[in-house]
């Protein structure tokens, strides 16, 4: 297999965006590289401007079937030894694939992942990783505190990837976190502190129950694959992330009136970590709905969103 990386560049409904992340792509300082968008059934056909104005590029088009399953699609494709993965609305500084593939070729990891900005709509620009907030090795007891590797930021052996089991289709958010997961425990990921990617940035006040569901069902899915000595060598981070993760959704749930399942997951919560804020989020289950909304205190999220957005200079989109 060739040494060359093959940029992955999932595309749905993006229009004029994917031809910057397509041009960011080719306009690397390393200069192997094969450039895959794999189109995921866009209403608007974008496939001849892309090819007029890249004909290097490899377009793949395909039905709709979601992020995970149009990046399986360009894997299964790909030629080359490296695989990096960029979103259609974000773009890459000229040497981000030199300094990763510099850092990758080293050999002790199987995945190398950059600094990245936040860029909103109102053009301010936030770095994503402050600094000393990230070692320069990431292993489980790291990565299973969260998803906060972004794939546009990471490169990864295609070797190591295809092993892992390519990306669950079944997850329509938290599928990279699921996917870093899995590799992790085959080995490590490596952490360059440069800002070398540009990641189109929307911040929304509302609570994002959807990835508040679907780390649910990662986290639950991790745990049960691990062996009894795989989960005691975690014990302290894991328990840690899941019960921060269960009574999350356990909190959504009490919001929706679905008192049963809130204390089903706000149990789960107290096994792995007892904190009293759980136990206090449990017993509102048994409050009148008005009054525990107001007393689990999710609404907080929002006041901090929307202060957030007011500082940005960002729009309150309703």
């Amino acid at each position: 297999m060739s040494e060359c990386v093959s940029v992955i560049i999932p595309t749905y409904n993006r229009g004029e965006l994917v031809l910057e992340a397509i041009e960011s792509a080719l306009n690397q300082t390393y200069k192997d590289v094969e450039v895959i968008v794999s189109d995921d059934g866009s209403e608007k056909d974008v496939g001849d401007l892309i090819k007029s104005k890249f004909p290097s590029v490899i377009f793949i088009k395909h039905n709709h079937c979601g992020v995970s399953c149009s990046r399986n699609i360009a894997i299964k494709r790909s030629n080359c030894k490296y695989i990096a993965f960029l979103d259609d609305d974000d773009w890459w500084d000229g040497r981000f694939l030199e300094k990763t593939i510099e850092r990758l070729e080293k050999g002790d990891v199987v995945g190398v992942f950059a600094n990245y900005y936040k860029v909103y709509e109102s053009r301010v620009k936030e770095i994503g990783y402050k600094d000393g907030k990230v070692p320069n090795i990431i292993g489980l007891d790291w990565i299973v505190r969260g998803s906060f590797i972004d794939p546009s930021a990471v490169v990864v052996k295609r070797e190591a990837i295809v092993e892992a089991g390519l990306f669950d289709e079944s997850l329509s958010t938290a599928e990279d976190w699921d996917m870093w997961l899995r590799m992790m425990r085959n080995g490590n990921f490596a952490y360059i502190d440069d800002c070398l990617v540009y990641k189109r940035t929307c911040l929304n006040y509302r609570i994002p129950w959807e990835r508040w569901m679907n780390d649910c069902k990662v986290m639950s899915k991790f745990i049960s694959g691990l062996s009894e000595e795989e989960f005691k060598k975690l014990n302290m981070s894991l328990n840690s992330s899941a019960s921060k993760i269960y009574s999350r959704w356990g909190s959504y749930l009490l919001h929706t009136g679905n008192r049963a399942e809130a204390r089903k997951y706000l149990l789960k919560a107290l096994r792995m970590t007892f904190k009293p804020k759980i136990v206090l989020r449990y017993f509102a289950t048994y409050m009148p709905l008005g009054f525990a909304k107001l007393f689990d205190g999710i609404y907080l999220r929002e006041l901090k969103e929307r202060s957030k957005m007011k500082r940005l200079g960002l729009e309150d989109k309703k």
